[in-house]
């Protein structure tokens, strides 16, 4: 018999009630994210390795401009399909059906006989790529509180960026090794193999367990039970606006904006940054990759660190006022860098983007992912994560082959220009959603 008052097995959450105990979901949605992203950077690590290429080098520059819009338009339609389906069929098994998509393009872009072909797979990759943050997401909203879900947001986040520059270092020193790019894809088949099998596991436990706990609600419900059932729909409405409001709310747009802008960050680092060292500043293929993934590293430190050790202990306007500041820095440091290596030292181009990459990561995850939660429930969580994300992707199709065409010609200066830009325009709308939120949330306090 259980203690008076204590609640049956099948209404704790399942997950961990100490943090000394291991955490399985979030340790395995961190791998997942990591190795996830690694994949994503492979294409654009191998690039100058690729276009140097005897057979594949003419044809693959004729179309990479093509291609990273086409890589733009299919994350988006990969992010509304995930705003669709991600919330209804659970993160979880949206994950594995990723792994298999990633195990296909990965196998295919190493035995792709022609550049079309790779092309198709650098497309598939791009795909799998872009349901994966939203799954996750809407994976931390399902298991975790409300006070849990900042620091799995900053830890999952972290994995991304730490995936990232994994993948270009690990890329970059294979290549300065010698190996030519085929071989360097092909130790990522093992990976995404082991993360396949341990998503399907994960997904079928935890359809076991669901199963079996409300099999024992519905035979044994208690009162409490039965209260909170018919008082959890109704906190649910009550806390939730509908998605249409929402939609059509300033704070809605504040905070979507930024997001979008922010995206062509995630574009610069992952498919410009190395060919800017290598163009601009001289760099070997290996070095750049090498130290693109150094400048990415910048990112790891801003969500594990600034995100997770400062920015979840602060009051919310001291929130709104740090993440002012690293927008700030966002709009000043690819200023500095438009001016090339003619003003611009050497030694100072990888500490000022790694700078860089440690300011965006926590404006463009952290803040974003809250609001998402915060609007969306527990039901629609997946379908704003997924919304601000196809932003992103839609203003990064029309800038991407924008900025392609001048970096084709090793012209970076207005590219880093249009990141100044987003850089100073998101700092006056995510801080002003953020101060609008924390405001009507102490409002709301004050009626309470």
């Amino acid at each position: 018999a259980r203690p008076r008052g204590a609640l049956p097995w099948y209404e704790h959450k399942m997950v961990p009630s100490s943090p000394a105990s291991f955490d399985a979901t979030s340790w395995l949605l961190f791998l997942a994210v990591l190795v996830n992203q690694s994949g994503r950077v492979m294409v654009p690590s191998l690039k100058t390795s690729v276009l140097a290429d005897p057979d594949f080098g003419e044809p693959f520059a004729a179309v990479v401009g093509g291609l990273l819009s086409g890589v733009s338009i299919v994350c988006l339609g990969g992010k509304l399909l995930g705003a669709a389906f991600t919330d209804r069929l659970g993160g979880w098994l949206v994950l594995v059906t990723v792994f298999v998509m990633w195990l296909a393009a990965t196998a295919g872009a190493i035995a792709a006989p022609t550049v079309d072909v790779f092309g198709y797979m650098w497309l598939l990759n791009s795909f799998a790529y872009t349901v994966t943050w939203g799954a996750a997401v809407q994976v931390v909203g399902a298991v975790y509180g409300e006070k849990e879900r900042p620091a799995q947001l900053s830890k999952v986040a972290s994995a991304s960026r730490f995936g990232a520059t994994l993948g270009n270092l690990f890329f970059g020193q294979l290549l300065s090794a010698g190996f030519a790019w085929r071989r360097v894809m092909m130790p990522m088949v093992p990976l995404q193999a082991a993360l396949l099998l341990l998503c399907t596991y994960k997904y079928f436990t935890d359809s076991g367990l669901r199963a079996s706990a409300a099999a024992a609600a519905a035979a044994t419900p208690s009162a409490a039970t039965r209260s909170k059932a018919k008082a959890a729909p109704a906190a649910e409405e009550a806390s939730s606006p509908s998605t249409l409001a929402a939609m059509a709310s300033l704070d809605f747009w504040l905070m979507l904006l930024p997001k979008a802008m922010l995206f062509t960050y995630t574009q610069f680092f992952m498919n410009y940054i190395p060919q800017l060292l290598h163009a601009s500043y001289g760099y070997d293929h290996g070095q750049a990759a090498s130290l693109g993934g150094v400048a990415q590293g910048g990112s790891v430190i801003g969500l594990l660190v600034v995100g997770n050790m400062i920015y979840k202990g602060l009051a919310p306007g001291g929130k709104v006022k740090l993440v002012a500041l690293l927008l700030a820095v966002c709009a000043a440091v690819p200023l500095a860098l438009s001016l090339g290596p003619e003003v611009l030292p050497r030694p100072l181009v990888v500490p000022l983007a790694v700078l860089w990459g440690l300011a965006y990561a926590l404006p463009f995850y952290i803040p974003p992912g809250e609001f998402a939660m915060q609007i969306g429930g527990k039901s629609a969580t997946g379908l704003f994560s997924n919304l601000f994300d196809a932003a992103g992707f839609t203003f990064s199709a029309l800038w991407n082959p924008w900025a392609s065409s001048l970096a084709k010609d090793g012209d970076f200066r207005v590219v880093l220009l249009s990141q100044a830009l987003f850089g100073a325009l998101s700092l006056v709308a995510m801080p002003l959603c953020m101060h609008r939120q924390a405001a009507r949330a102490a409002s709301a306090k004050k009626v309470a």
